[in-house]
């Protein structure tokens, strides 16, 4: 079945009847609602591009109606926890910015696999996107504080094209295998901080690839950014034939303060024209060859195929 959805309805009243295979079509405007999606094979798209809002302003430290914390994992405005869910033209917000003043604020999170995401603009300031699943210590940790249902832990696959990313501190961090294609990083400027962090993976070792970052542009400003640091000891994140812009620093890459994580963790790179002898020693710098070695594995793992 079809809707049709204009910003004077509930999103997630429609959802609560919808059936797998629905199609939700929002009308112009904005949607100011934090919203779930629990069917699996919903399609949830703007009738115009990037013309339908869905927004939310909860935050890592608001007092919710229980008197506790939002707490990260709590804050996104929009939450995919069925599989093969597709999205497409959407604008996805946290209006909770700037980090400085609210911490961390998710706009999406994604515990479904099989997500696809097209054509979609992602916006907020710390933790933007979060791919889960949670690492498996915080699935621990929190037990009985979380919605069980949220809590699964089981392994995703996402695809990401065409889509434009904005943050600054962490703003793509998880644990899913996600390909990010095509695909805008926006780094914005953040105030007392030497730099910021475009991805923070949390990746088990169990998992053989986690982030592909593949013909994506890299744009920043003022604050130096690092492209990743590891979450969790093994985090996995290759990028390979993408524009950095100026804003990323030489060394690339960033250990996680005292961890010894630069032993474990899990980075790749490989672009034609960009100096890369600088990348930090504990990061693989990739040829050609490994490099089409490397997409043609991805590739084969992530299934393309099964995407809606």
């Amino acid at each position: 079945m079809e809707y049709k959805i204009f910003p004077s309805m509930s999103i997630n009243s429609i959802l609560s009847k919808a059936k797998s295979g629905d199609v939700l079509i929002l009308e112009d405007g904005i949607y100011r609602e934090k919203i779930e999606i629990w069917v699996p094979n919903i399609y949830l798209k703007a009738k115009h591009p990037l013309k339908a809002i869905l927004t939310n302003k909860d935050y890592y430290h608001k007092i919710m109606e229980n008197y506790n914390e939002c707490n990260t994992f709590n804050t996104f405005t929009l939450y995919v926890g069925a599989d093969h869910v597709k999205i497409e033209n959407l604008i996805i917000q946290n209006e909770a910015t700037p980090s400085e003043v609210y911490g961390q604020a998710v706009a999406l999170h994604v515990d479904g696999s099989y997500f696809s995401c097209r054509n979609c603009f992602i916006k907020s300031a710390q933790d933007t996107l979060f791919t889960g699943p949670m690492p498996k210590d915080l699935l621990e940790r929190y037990e009985g504080f979380y919605p069980e249902k949220r809590l699964k832990g089981m392994p995703t696959k996402q695809f990401y094209y065409n889509c434009t990313i904005e943050g600054d501190v962490d703003f793509i961090f998880g644990s899913a295998t996600a390909l990010f294609q095509q695909c805008k990083l926006i780094s914005l400027n953040r105030t007392h901080m030497e730099a910021t962090y475009v991805t923070a993976p949390s990746h088990p070792l169990e998992i053989p690839y986690g982030y592909l970052f593949y013909q994506c542009s890299f744009i920043g400003n003022q604050t130096p950014a690092y492209l990743a640091r590891p979450w969790r000891d093994y985090g996995c994140a290759a990028f390979i034939q993408c524009n950095m812009g100026t804003h990323i620093l030489p060394i690339g890459y960033n250990k996680w303060n005292n961890t010894e994580r630069d032993k474990t963790a899990r980075f790749y790179e490989y672009s034609e024209g960009i100096n890369l002898n600088q990348r930090a020693a504990w990061a693989h710098v990739l040829t050609k060859k490994e490099s089409e070695e490397y997409l043609s594995s991805y590739f084969t793992y992530i299934e393309l195929d099964k995407f809606n």
